[in-house]
C-alpha cells in the first residue's frame, strides 16, 4: 500500500513538474529575455563592401545606446550581435544560422547585399524571423514575403525616378543614356526596370557596362562609354567601383553627366571626382548628416553626444550609410513599440504593419507597411554635387515615380 502511495504521490509530482516545465517553456519567445532583446545585424565588415557597412553599423550602435540609456525598448536593453558575412552569400546563410538557430535573435538588420537576402528567402520564411534589410532588389517585395522588410525605396523606383527627372523634368535635348551597374541582383534588377522606364518614354540605352563593387579600374568600361558618346551615364555601383569610375573618366578626358543612385552621394566621391562632380547627380532615399531636417538634427544630437570627436563624424556619421542605418534602426525601434502584447517575431511584423504615412522628421520621406506592403516607400529626392563645400546638396523635394 506505501509503495502505491508512493508511486501516485511521484507521478502527481512528475506531472506537475512537466506541467511547470512545459508553461515556462511556453513563454520563453526567441531573443527576448526578461532584461534584454537580442537582434541580429549581417554585414561585410572586412570584403569589397566594407566601406558601406562601417557607418551603417556604427549609426545602429549608436541608436541601440540611445535607447538603453533611456530606459531601453519595452523595458529591456537592446542586445546588438553583430556578424561579418565578408560579402558572399556562404558566409551570410552561415551567419544566419547562428544568429537563428544559437544566439535565437528576435531579428536580423542589414542581411548583407541582395544576393544574400535573396539566398534567404525560404529560410527566413520558414523560420519566421522579421528582416530589414539593406538590399536595394525588388525581389525583397516582389512578390510579398512576410517576413522581410524594405525600410526605404528600391534600385528599381531610383532607376523611374532618374529616366523621368531626365526626360521630364531636366527635359535634357539629344539625350544619350548609358547604363552602368555591378553584376549583382539588385544591378541586374535596376537595368531591366531603366530599359523600361526608357522605353515607356519611347528612348532607349545606348551601352551598358558592368563594374564590380571591389573593381579598381574602369578604363575599359569608361572607353566603351565613349565610344557609344554617352551624354549621360547612369550607375548603381557601391565601394571602390563608383571611385574607379570617376578616376578613370577623368584619367580619359571623359565629362559626361553622371547619374546615380543613393550610393554615389558621398564626400569620398566628390574628393575623387574633383571637377567631374560638378556634373554629378545622384538619388535617394535618407536625408544626409549635412541637410537641415528636424530628423537630422535628432540624429546629429544623438550622434555628437556620444561621438563629440571629429575623427568619428568625418569617417562614419558623415558616410551616406550612416542615416540609412539609423533609420534601420529606428524602423525597428518603432514597430516593436507598436507590436501589441507580449514582443514577439509576430507582434513584431504587426507592429511594423501600423505604419500609415510614418513622420521621420524628414530624414527619409513617409514610411507606411501593411499587410500587402513591405516597401515603406517609394520615393527619393535628387542631389548634386556642390565640390567646394566638398559634399551633396538636396536640389529637390521628395518625388515618387510617374510611371
Amino acid at each position: 500500500m506505501k509503495k502505491i502511495i508512493s508511486v501516485v504521490i511521484f507521478s502527481f509530482i512528475f506531472i506537475f513538474l512537466l506541467l511547470e516545465s512545459t508553461a515556462v517553456h511556453a513563454k520563453e519567445i526567441r531573443g527576448v529575455t526578461e532584461k534584454t532583446i537580442r537582434v541580429g545585424l549581417i554585414c561585410d565588415l572586412t570584403g569589397p563592401a566594407s566601406g558601406v557597412f562601417n557607418g551603417y553599423l556604427q549609426s545602429i550602435r549608436t541608436y541601440f545606446k540611445h535607447v538603453n540609456d533611456h530606459g531601453g525598448l519595452r523595458g529591456r536593453k537592446l542586445k546588438l550581435i553583430v556578424e561579418n558575412d565578408r560579402y558572399t552569400i556562404p558566409g551570410s546563410i552561415a551567419a544566419y544560422k547562428k544568429l537563428v538557430y544559437k544566439d535565437k535573435v528576435l531579428a536580423i538588420l542589414g542581411m548583407g547585399g541582395s544576393g544574400q537576402h535573396k539566398a534567404l528567402y525560404d529560410r527566413i520564411e520558414k523560420d519566421r524571423i522579421p528582416v530589414i534589410t539593406l538590399s536595394a532588389s525588388w525581389h525583397v517585395t516582389r512578390p510579398i514575403k512576410r517576413y522581410s522588410f524594405q525600410p526605404i525605396n528600391d534600385a528599381g523606383d531610383e532607376m523611374k525616378l532618374i529616366a523621368n527627372y531626365l526626360i521630364n523634368v531636366k527635359k535634357v535635348k539629344n539625350l544619350r543614356l548609358a547604363f552602368v551597374y555591378a553584376d549583382l541582383e539588385a544591378g541586374k534588377m535596376a537595368l531591366d526596370q531603366l530599359e523600361k522606364s526608357m522605353n515607356h518614354f519611347g528612348r532607349q540605352l545606348v551601352g551598358k557596362e558592368i563594374l564590380g563593387i571591389g573593381d579598381i579600374d574602369a578604363s575599359t568600361q569608361v572607353l566603351a562609354l565613349k565610344r557609344v558618346k554617352a551624354s549621360h551615364v547612369a550607375f548603381i555601383v557601391a565601394g571602390s567601383g563608383i571611385l574607379s569610375l570617376f578616376r578613370d573618366a577623368k584619367k580619359l578626358a571623359y565629362h559626361p553627366t553622371f547619374v546615380a543612385t543613393f550610393h554615389a552621394i558621398g564626400e569620398d566621391i566628390v574628393r575623387t571626382a574633383g571637377e567631374s562632380a560638378r556634373k554629378l547627380i545622384s538619388v535617394g532615399g535618407y536625408s544626409s548628416w549635412y541637410e537641415n531636417e528636424p530628423g537630422v538634427a535628432e540624429l546629429k544630437k544623438i550622434t555628437l553626444k556620444y561621438h563629440p570627436e571629429r575623427k568619428y563624424i568625418e569617417k562614419y556619421a558623415t558616410n551616406r550609410y550612416y542615416s540609412k542605418g539609423w533609420l534601420t534602426a529606428l524602423t525597428l525601434v518603432e514597430g516593436a513599440k507598436r507590436a501589441g502584447g507580449e514582443l514577439s517575431g509576430e507582434t513584431l511584423v504587426s507592429g511594423l504593419e501600423t505604419f500609415q504615412d510614418l513622420d521621420t522628421g524628414g530624414l527619409s520621406p513617409p514610411l507606411s507597411y501593411g499587410p500587402k506592403k513591405r516597401k515603406a516607400t517609394e520615393a527619393g529626392k535628387f542631389y548634386k554635387a556642390d565640390v567646394e563645400k566638398g559634399y551633396f546638396i538636396p536640389i529637390t523635394d521628395w518625388m515618387k515615380p510617374m510611371h
